[in-house]
């Protein structure tokens, strides 16, 4: 015989029926029989036909329920599923848990399913079991180190950065020495110009000199060397002339 209940044991009993338990095990949480829980239900359902799910879930004190449906409904339709779809779906995420996988690895588990069946696949796995036979270093182990020159990219390119920005430096540098360089040899130039122009006009001004003295060059060079050989006794020309006017 169905018992009348209170609403608040109704909103208890409806709110089991919304998550999806069987009738006979809501019937045991509540201490209540079946039948109860089948007319209540019903009601519920009768009560929805009539004044819509909200007026309904208000009046039962099921909002929260009724929100989190209308909220998985929109999600539904937005994502173009079914509810049968979302179904299937759940049971596939489960199943991937239970073996371990995590949300974020279930498509690259579905790209493997898919290239499973290829020939390159199938070859790739087994030149992988070679190296690893060969170097006697695991898969985990190569996608290990793999991972750790992955992890090591940034700082090294960053290395790289400052490298390059280092040799722009010195290329910089290069370039102003360059510069330098090719300023002290045209300084350089001129300064020899100038040295040569005063040594051949110094000659000029000589070779006047000595045709205004009458002086030729044998008489220079003979002079040049009594002045070396007074030089290696002690003597110097003046001192020769002296001692000449003495004598």
């Amino acid at each position: 015989m169905t018992v009348k209940l209170s609403p608040q044991k109704v909103a208890k009993i409806l709110r089991y029926y919304f998550r999806g338990l069987p009738q006979m095990k809501i019937a045991k949480k509540s201490g209540v029989d079946q039948s109860s829980i089948s007319l209540y239900a019903t009601r519920f359902k009768e009560r929805v036909s009539e004044v819509g799910i909200i007026a309904t879930g208000k009046e039962y004190g099921l909002m929260e329920e009724v929100d989190a449906l209308r909220s998985l409904s929109v999600e539904l339709h937005k994502a173009k599923l079914t509810v049968d779809e979302a179904k299937e779906g759940v049971k596939i995420i489960k199943a991937f848990m239970k073996l371990g996988i995590s949300p974020a690895e279930h498509m690259t588990l579905v790209k493997v399913c898919k290239e499973i069946n290829d020939q390159s696949f199938i070859n790739a796995a087994l030149k992988l079991a070679k190296i690893e036979s060969d170097s006697n270093i695991s898969y985990e182990e190569v996608v290990s180190g793999f991972q750790k020159m992955t992890s090591q990219l940034p700082v090294l390119e960053k290395q790289i950065e400052n490298r390059n920005a280092d040799l722009n430096s010195i290329n910089d540098n290069l370039a102003d020495k360059k510069q330098e360089l090719a300023s002290l040899g045209e300084s350089l130039a001129k300064l020899k110009k100038l040295a040569e122009d005063t040594l051949a006009q110094k000659k000029q001004e000589i070779s006047t000199k000595m045709e205004d003295a009458k002086v030729t060059e044998k008489e220079i060079t003979e002079i040049a060397k009594l002045k070396t050989d007074l030089d290696k006794k002690g003597l110097d020309i003046s001192t020769l002339v002296k001692l000449a006017k003495e004598v």
